[in-house]
């Protein structure tokens, strides 16, 4: 008797996740652009709709509780990345106690913790992987959607005759620096970059070589260098990993290279590349990493006074008065050594359940196969970027994103497991009751 290796169970059914999780990863995802500072009273429409967007946190985390209790133990793997960080966001509570503005960090610590509450809701328990599978693909949607709305927002001075974008806040009033433009667009540009290869339709083909083409425009215009390097080390790993990617990426950029190369002379390339990559800094400020040493230096002054428990959430603004841009510094001044070390585990267990799955992704689905990828290959850009930049340590779309990656990620683990469980209990059980009677019959008589 064969039995099927695929491990996920389609039905006629569209939408497979709890509504109620959906609405709850709304809610975050609205609260994305205010603060603590948003909740006074409000004086016009504008400000009513900031204090309820602040607000939501507090009703996220009372309604993602009473639902995960509701449906019982979890069940998450043993490593599972996203327990982790909630061991981490804890640790950071507790010490938001000790922070110089402990309500201000508390809020932070709450936004934290709702995200991964919400996360856990879209384990579902009919369909596991299928939920879990939407938050992902609601993730990637919600991330093409602000791209857009930033991209039209800011396209004077991403799509104009200006020799640069960075500095794009000016345009953007205050929404988002550079780094943290090119990130809403690299996310879009790399999964319809991995979903261009893995579909067959020229009409999917062209609308998502189109998204990644302009998504992969404005990274390049707005010339932060964590995103640049980020999306082409996602970009490499997902040739490495993906045999359909290597097949037909490889070849296309050595082209590429060649054409670049009898355009300009090697000497000509490199002049360019560099005077890209320093966009009219000078030689310390380069160094420098636009003051980011300056802020290392600080923000490893300040985890001496703290070692072990830290200061809560956003203590770098409210003590070196900067962000830190580093994800393992940033961890260790909110939760101190003790908060950083699962936060640390939190980066090394998603790799773990990725490649585990990445091994065994002959038993996924071909849709689980490519949305595995789009996953390790997000994970990636992130995981470069957590270091000139934070991700995961405090709440922000980084946050968001890499949650719902873990969860997914999760999801499948704990399905393939219940499956290979199964595998090995379901040839006894499919043997007829009637020939177990009769075997053990002529060992009686025997």
């Amino acid at each position: 008797m064969a039995f099927s290796h695929t491990i996920s169970i389609r039905s006629s059914r569209f939408w497979h996740a709890p509504a109620s999780a959906l609405v709850l990863w709304v809610c975050l995802w609205l609260n994305l652009n205010t603060g603590f500072w948003n909740i006074q009273s409000p004086n016009n429409a504008s400000d009513w709709r900031n204090l309820i967007c602040a607000l939501f946190p507090f009703a996220v985390i009372p309604a993602a509780g009473l639902l995960l209790l509701r449906r019982g133990n979890l069940h998450l793997p043993g490593n599972s990345p996203s327990r982790l960080l909630m061991v981490y966001g804890c640790f950071a509570t507790l010490a938001a106690f000790f922070s110089p503005d402990p309500m201000a960090s508390l809020y932070w610590s709450m936004a934290f913790l709702a995200t991964i509450l919400a996360a856990w809701t879209f384990f579902d328990r009919r369909d596991p992987v299928d939920s879990a599978r939407q938050l992902l693909q609601v993730t990637w949607a919600a991330t093409f959607i602000v791209a857009a709305i930033i991209g039209y927002q800011a396209r004077n001075s991403v799509f104009g005759e200006a020799a640069s974008s960075y500095g794009v806040i000016t345009e953007l009033n205050g929404l988002s620096r550079s780094s943290g433009v090119a990130r809403w667009a690299a996310v879009p540009e790399l999964v319809c970059i991995v979903r261009a290869y893995h579909t067959r339709r020229p009409s999917l083909i062209a609308f998502f070589l189109g998204v990644a083409s302009v998504s992969f425009f404005i990274v390049y215009r707005m010339q932060s260098r964590g995103a640049v390097f980020g999306s082409a080390a996602a970009l490499l790993f997902a040739m490495l990993v993906s045999s359909r990617m290597r097949r037909y990426a490889i070849p296309f950029a050595t082209v590429a290279i060649v054409v670049l190369v009898l355009l300009d002379s090697p000497a000509v390339l490199s002049n360019h590349i560099a005077t890209y990559l320093e966009r009219g800094q000078t030689r310390e400020e380069f160094l420098s990493m636009t003051g980011r040493t300056r802020a290392y230096q600080e923000g490893l002054a300040a985890i001496q006074d703290a070692p072990l428990f830290g200061r809560g959430q956003w203590a770098d603004r409210l003590i070196i008065h900067e962000h830190v841009h580093n994800s393992y510094l940033q961890a260790l001044l909110n939760g101190g050594i003790i908060g950083a070390i699962p936060y640390f585990a939190s980066w090394v267990a998603g790799w773990m359940l990725f490649f585990r799955l990445q091994k065994r992704r002959a038993r996924l689905s071909p849709e689980d196969r490519v949305c595995l990828l789009e996953a390790g290959t997000v994970m990636m850009f992130f995981t470069v970027r957590a270091i000139p930049e934070t991700t995961t340590a405090s709440f922000a779309v980084d946050l968001l994103v890499m949650v719902a990656v873990y969860v997914y990620l999760e999801s499948l683990t704990i399905h393939m497991k219940a499956r290979r469980l199964r595998f090995a209990i379901q040839p006894l059980s499919a043997v007829p009751s009637w020939m177990n009677e009769s075997k053990t019959s002529e060992r009686i008589g025997a």
